[in-house]
Formats: structure tokens, C-alpha cells, sequence
């Protein structure tokens, strides 16, 4: 873990918001919680190491939110009501990292961090990787 781990959650549900913000911070991440689009793009500009996104969310359109965070090299960890079967495959569909219920996510949330914040940390590694290139004689 490096001083600037961060976490951007795309959250508008306050308690379960507050609760992401207690596990990551306990972590040793910093955390930030955005509700609009706009603010989405602002943060992801900082690159942060994982998204966490309700797929529930009010206020944004989570694919957008989903191409925005794959443009910018950026882990997405979405979740939603375990109901919502199309949805969560909507989402993995739409190139999510990990999809989840709800209820997993509170189960698992450590995990689901700490296993995404290491993925997303080889991607921006091997993205920054330059090959020699190789001249064939």
C-alpha cells in the first residue's frame, strides 16, 4: 500500500456509504464518495485505485461511470441488489472487474478491496511498461 491508495465510491446511499468509508479507512486507504457524473470525472483525474459502485445510484448513469474508470485505468468493484440479476450481468458485461451483491460485498469487502486495489496496481504498472522492441536481422 503506497500514501496514495485511494478509494472513489459512487454511493448515494448514506449508512452503506458510511460503512464503505469505515472498512477502507480501516484498511489504511483514503476514501472519497462522489454523487454526480461531473464529480465522478474530477476524481478519476486523481486516479484512484478502485471504484466502488452502487449500481443502484441516483444521479448517475453507473455505464458511464464504468467507461470513465476503464478509460482511465481505474479497478471497478459495482454492486447491487442480489435480485437485480440482469443488472449485475448487465455490469459485468459493461467490463466491471467484480460484480456483487450487496449482501457479499458487506461479507467480503476487505477482500474485495484489497484484491482489486492489487489488481488495479499491476494494470497501471504493466501500462507503464515499455518494452525494448526487438529488430529481426
Amino acid at each position: 500500500m503506497t500514501a496514495d491508495t485511494s478509494v472513489l465510491a459512487v454511493i448515494t446511499d448514506l449508512l452503506f456509504e458510511s460503512r464503505v468509508r469505515e472498512q477502507t479507512q480501516a484498511l489504511g486507504y483514503a476514501f472519497a464518495a462522489v454523487e454526480t457524473t461531473d464529480a465522478v470525472r474530477d476524481a478519476l483525474a486523481a486516479t484512484p485505485s478502485l471504484v466502488v459502485l452502487d449500481l443502484h445510484v441516483t444521479g448517475v448513469e453507473w455505464p458511464e461511470v464504468v467507461s470513465m474508470a476503464k478509460e482511465a485505468g481505474v479497478p471497478v468493484l459495482a454492486f447491487g441488489r442480489h435480485t437485480a440479476v440482469d443488472l449485475l450481468r448487465a455490469a459485468r458485461d459493461a467490463g466491471c472487474d467484480r460484480v456483487v451483491p450487496r449482501s457479499t460485498l458487506v461479507e467480503e469487502m476487505p477482500q474485495l478491496i484489497q484484491q482489486l486495489i492489487g489488481t488495479g496496481s499491476w494494470r497501471l504498472f504493466l501500462s507503464n511498461v515499455r518494452l525494448p522492441s526487438s529488430s529481426r536481422r
